[in-house]
């Protein structure tokens, strides 16, 4: 367009010639000569577009694209190969683009407005960490308020129905109150089966909790993700603000934490068209929501189990242990997104850290000690006291136990035992100062503990209201007589 102006301005202004013209841009005299006429900007002419000797075979590439939607034209260049002698794969790729976009049209988007207090989007995203020193690929979930494009995330270590839970009500705690509907895509967390339309055969567990609060879930159509966009676009968010560069933290709580502080950071720097920032429109919307039920639900999948003979329950692949009261006893177990509750007869009875590895032992040394006490024996090869990380001064006093007395392994068990009753460091510097005394007894532990807390033993006289016992005279002992037994022989 430039050029044209130029050479109608070079002619029809300043006289210039035609040949000079066409000499000084590097034009055909003729092509100068058709711009100066033309008094119009002349638009580039409609052609066919790369790939037009391919024309005869449209039919054919229509019928390839129409029967597999996502072939390749590298594909259909080798399907075709026989027809496209002399064609280059650029031809083809150019040609084949311009027909799929004929036979399947680039899809129109509705613009959508959310009503603040209604709408809560949820989904997974999956990013890497380094916790503890270890590389480990991390799934969080994030939650959306659309209208005031808030986001919540939360990590977990996998991504299973008890997290999805957890996720979803600590959103509803964290932006201050229960939506009326939670947008989902149709997880298998959640959805049992997909049925026609917007029915869905939820599972159990997602059922019972959404019922709980409640809140209608919406499950997006199969394969369109786009009408959740707002979480969409919060996945992103979240996965390039908290693990872009890969965080260094010890746990899963500091690295929530951190997510929570990076969210945090923009409240105040994003902002929305109508000019509020984040934080003030999701002030704002906070006053919609609905107030949060009065006790927190169980986020928790429940299973029931049979304690085996070492008192060992065995849940996904992992065993965990309970009291040895319990052993070959029905239990129910709480599998939460971070610990395992265990339950026998509506009680309580043991809680671990939940492990997501396989075929682990997660054991608690005070539910073996007591057998320990009565089968000492055992107690060097016994799994739960090995993998118990005990100061070294412990396995020191075993060894001068051994030597002190026949059942040194049975004052070492009821050592440990100890421990329930008083922590660890005091326990450990009990059994130290006893070594120190060069007594490593039981007997002397447990008197050093004793005394530590303010209550030796005390002794009572005995008093006899008896007259009869004046009558009795007792010598005072010749203390020299002792000095016979030392006689040497």
């Amino acid at each position: 367009m430039t050029q044209w102006a130029e050479i109608r301005h070079l002619h029809l202004v300043d006289g210039m010639a035609k040949k000079e013209i066409a000499r000084r841009f590097r034009l055909n005299v003729k092509t100068v000569r058709r711009a100066i006429l033309t008094d119009r900007w002349p638009r580039k002419r409609p052609g066919l577009g790369g790939g037009a000797c391919l024309e005869p075979l449209r039919a054919e590439v229509e019928a390839l694209l129409r029967a597999e939607p996502r072939i390749s034209a590298k594909r259909i260049g080798r399907v075709l190969e026989g027809e496209l002698k002399g064609v280059s794969s650029r031809t083809v790729r150019s040609f084949v683009a311009r027909v799929r976009r004929q036979v399947s049209p680039s899809e129109c988007f509705v613009h959508r407005t959310h009503k603040p207090g209604e709408t809560m989007e949820v989904d997974f995203g999956e990013g890497w960490a380094l916790i503890s020193g270890i590389p480990k690929r991390v799934k969080f979930l994030v939650a959306t308020l659309p209208a005031s494009r808030v986001h919540f995330a939360k990590a977990y270590p996998v991504e299973r129905t008890e997290c999805l839970l957890d996720g979803i009500q600590s959103a509803f705690e964290y932006f201050g109150g229960v939506t009326t509907r939670v947008v989902l895509d149709n997880t298998s967390l959640a959805v049992k089966k997909v049925l026609a339309g917007p029915d869905r055969i939820e599972t159990q567990m997602f059922h019972a909790f959404r019922g709980a609060f409640p809140f209608h879930a919406d499950f997006c159509a199969p394969a369109k993700g786009n009408e959740k966009g707002s979480v969409e676009g919060g996945v992103k968010y979240v996965r390039d603000n908290s693990f872009m560069p890969r965080p260094e933290v010890k746990g899963f709580e500091e690295l929530n934490q951190l997510i929570l502080n990076e969210l945090d950071h923009d409240l105040d720097l994003r902002k929305l068209p109508d000019g509020r920032t984040a934080r003030e429109a999701w002030r704002d919307e906070r006053t919609l929501l609905r107030i949060l039920p009065k006790h927190k639900v169980d986020t928790c999948r429940v299973e029931t189990a049979v304690a085996d003979k070492y008192a060992h329950i065995r849940v996904d692949r992992n065993a965990y242990s309970i009291p040895s009261k319990y052993t070959r006893m029905d239990v129910t177990v709480k599998l939460f997104h971070d610990v395992v509750a265990i339950g026998c007869q509506g009680i309580e009875i043991a809680r671990h850290k939940r492990c997501f590895d396989r075929y682990k032992l997660e054991l608690a040394p005070e539910h073996i000690l007591p057998v320990l006490a009565r089968k000492h024996r055992a107690a060097p090869e016994s799994t739960a006291i090995q993998n118990w990380r005990l100061p070294l001064v412990f396995e020191e006093f075993r060894q001068k136990l051994s030597k002190a007395t026949r059942k040194g392994n049975q004052e070492w068990v009821h050592t440990l035992m100890l421990i329930e009753s008083f922590d660890l460091d005091r326990v450990q510097a009990a059994v130290q100062e006893a070594m120190d005394r060069h007594s490593p007894r039981l007997a002397t532990i447990q008197m050093i503990l004793r005394q530590a807390d303010g209550h030796p033993p005390k002794i009572t006289p005995l008093t006899l209201n008896c007259d009869t016992l004046a009558q009795f005279q007792v010598a005072a002992p010749v203390l020299s007589a002792w000095d016979s037994l030392l006689e040497v022989r």
